[in-house]
């Protein structure tokens, strides 16, 4: 193992670490309604006024809908389902693809927790499996 080690040194190869990555905001919260989860983008992915407005005004009803430049970032939605729990997530940045993990507590009940979370394009082209438009 010590042999490969050097002959990558020695070839100029990095092992480049996963880049930790922040949303610049993430919104979360819960509704009771199951029936309004089936709103959020299948993929997860929302890369237009159009999209992110919809889906704000059915799920926060009560607040304006923030300006997001979509030139500059997209928005990632992340579901808890099976109760009101609101997913944690975390992002890792890794040679164009920002990987997700979410946690989530586990409490039964009714209505399914969400995030709603603006990232930065910068060196994004990949979310996941999906292609960044």
């Amino acid at each position: 193992m010590r042999t490969v080690v050097i002959a990558m040194i020695l070839a100029g190869v990095t092992l480049a670490a996963p880049k930790v990555v922040v949303p610049d905001r993430n919104w979360t919260a819960t509704i009771d309604d199951n029936k309004l989860a089936d709103q959020a983008p299948k993929n997860g992915l929302i890369t237009d006024t159009k999209t992110f407005e919809k889906l704000w005004k059915s799920w926060r009803k009560e607040e304006k809908v923030p300006v997001v430049d979509f030139s500059k970032q997209f928005v990632l939605v992340t579901l808890s389902r099976g109760g009101p729990n609101r997913p944690i997530i975390n992002a890792t940045l890794e040679e164009g693809t920002l990987k997700i993990t979410t946690l989530s507590t586990l409490i039964g009940g009714p209505g399914f927790g969400y995030s709603i979370a603006l990232f930065s394009r910068d060196g994004v082209k990949k979310v996941g499996e999906h292609l960044l438009p």
